[in-house]
């Protein structure tokens, strides 16, 4: 017999597109640090966000973490972002 509860389980933790996650990020980075990061220097993978950008442009986002990564929960309503590299 098909169980649907053990079947739609597999559901219960369902993230957010990498994209949308992206979108998020760059307009916050954006409102908090002032500069602009394109969505192909950004890669999430394991609620992790890696920048491809000049070191310059790291440090501001670093000294700024804790504002993004609480802005990007509080937006996606769930704690996607766990850290910033």
């Amino acid at each position: 017999m098909f169980n649907i509860s053990s079947y739609l389980e597999k559901f219960k933790r369902i993230e957010p597109p990498g994209d949308t996650v992206k979108e998020a990020t760059q307009k916050i980075i954006f409102e908090v640090v002032g500069m602009k990061i394109e969505k192909n220097e950004m890669a999430v993978r394991d609620g992790v966000l890696f920048l491809s950008v000049p070191s310059t442009l790291k440090n501001e986002v670093y000294m700024n973490k804790r504002a993004i990564l609480e802005k990007t929960s509080a937006i996606l309503k769930e704690k996607v972002l766990k850290d910033i590299r």
